[in-house]
């Protein structure tokens, strides 16, 4: 996967280049030319990209000789913004590819590779499985389940002139005119030392940029696995664990405020990320009372109701793994009628692919929500805990005739 120049539409597009997001917008050009130094550059392309600004590098040393070199992954980023994967087949070349990722309308640095298909296919579907792309483009004959994919051509793609590699260092005349004459004495002398020199440095440089692009590679791929990795978790391996979720909304509960200001709770709910406790104006109360007694107090509607949100954080370590066939909802409907609770199961259906999209495969489980309804508090409900798949999402209570009626909501899975 070494730097190649592929000739389209005319232009000489070079690919290889060593991408690198840049953080000084205010700055931006003495940031170009540190970060160019620093990685022994003396070519640069510069796309029309912002927040952040990114540049590509890479050394003359290692390009042929030829006439207004331009970037192919720039003038992709230029012409196609968003986020979106590319792999090409390589015009004039039978067993060439090109890959090309973009994200947020930069370049990743681990794509503007061209190589073998094995090798290039491999990064290319890594990053496709992290998912997030707006489209997704690739020679005919290749699908993959699940995802649309367009049959554009590099020609098609490249919609207008891509950047030009411009180089890296200021030009003689941005220096003072003392400067200039007398560095120009000093420049050919250097000159006549240097060029015994440069054939040796030229292809460390070459060495130099290869690891620099092996490494970011591998810190891609990295990165990538760990992603898919966790995309791919069953959901209740993410959850809060249910008694810690049950503990912790009782901890909140015991600190919860019945009058605020001349305010009277009417409703409460505890979703794991947050307490909302809500409350109605008494009579003879005010809504600066209420600011007075609760500056974090929020107003609604006509301004005789008001909720208070206080954030709150519980680890989710995972919840019991899911079992196959009807357990947990046997487990469920058993618990219900022996604590007197009202229980309700409501089964989802998996996503619906978009107008155009192949269906993707089912998950490895099904899932169905749950209700239960409770005249008294649930948070001694432990035994949920024993409830193999089962995600608690909120817990909530309402005040009604002056008692307090309790609802819990979550999730159950059944693995397949």
């Amino acid at each position: 996967m070494s730097i190649q120049v592929i000739h389209i539409n005319s232009q000489n597009l070079v690919t290889g280049l060593y991408w690198q997001n840049l953080s000084d917008t205010a700055h931006p050009r003495k940031e170009i030319v540190k970060a160019g130094r620093e990685a022994n550059t003396d070519l640069v392309c510069v796309p029309a990209v912002k927040n952040p600004i990114q540049a590509g590098y890479i050394s003359k040393a290692e390009l042929p000789t030829i006439k207004s070199a331009r970037s192919l992954a720039g003038g992709l980023a230029e012409c196609h913004p968003g986020s979106w994967l590319g792999l090409f087949k390589v015009p004039g070349y039978d067993d060439q590819y090109y890959y090309i990722a973009i994200q947020n309308d930069h370049i990743l640095a681990s794509s503007d590779i061209v190589g073998e298909l094995d090798e290039i296919r491999t990064v290319f579907e890594q990053t496709l499985s992290c998912g997030g792309w707006q489209y997704v483009t690739v020679p005919e004959g290749f699908t993959y389940p699940g995802v649309t994919v367009n049959h554009l051509n590099l020609s098609e793609m490249l919609t207008k002139r891509a950047p030009k590699l411009k180089a890296l260092e200021f030009k003689l005349q941005d220096l003072p005119v003392k400067k200039v004459l007398y560095g120009a004495g000093v420049i050919a002398a250097i000159g006549l030392i240097a060029f015994g020199y440069s054939t040796w440095t030229d292809e460390q440089e070459k060495k130099r940029h290869e690891e620099m692009r092996r490494l970011a590679l591998q810190q891609e791929l990295a990165r990538q696995a760990e992603l898919n990795k966790t995309l791919n978790m069953p959901p209740w391996t993410k959850a809060v664990p249910v008694e810690q979720f049950l503990n912790a909304c009782a901890t909140q509960w015991r600190t919860m405020r019945y009058s605020v200001g001349g305010w009277e709770i009417t409703g409460w709910s505890c979703e794991g990320s947050q307490i909302i406790a809500s409350y109605d104006k008494a009579p003879m109360a005010s809504a600066l009372q209420l600011m007075r007694s609760a500056p974090g107090a929020s107003l609604a509607g006509d301004g005789r109701k008001a909720a208070i949100i206080t954030p709150m954080k519980i680890a989710a370590t995972g919840s019991r793994p899911a079992d196959r066939g009807i357990t947990a909802k046997a487990t469920l409907m058993d618990y219900a009628e022996s604590h007197d609770l009202t229980v309700a199961f409501q089964p989802v259906p998996p996503p619906q692919p978009l107008p155009g999209e192949e269906v993707p495969p089912p998950p490895p489980w099904s899932l169905e929500t749950i209700a239960i309804d409770s005249a008294y508090p649930v948070f001694g409900l432990f035994e949920l805990a024993n409830v193999p798949g089962l995600i608690i999402k909120r817990l909530s209570a309402d005040n009604a005739s002056g008692g307090w009626n309790w609802h819990l909501e979550g999730e159950v899975y059944v693995s397949h």
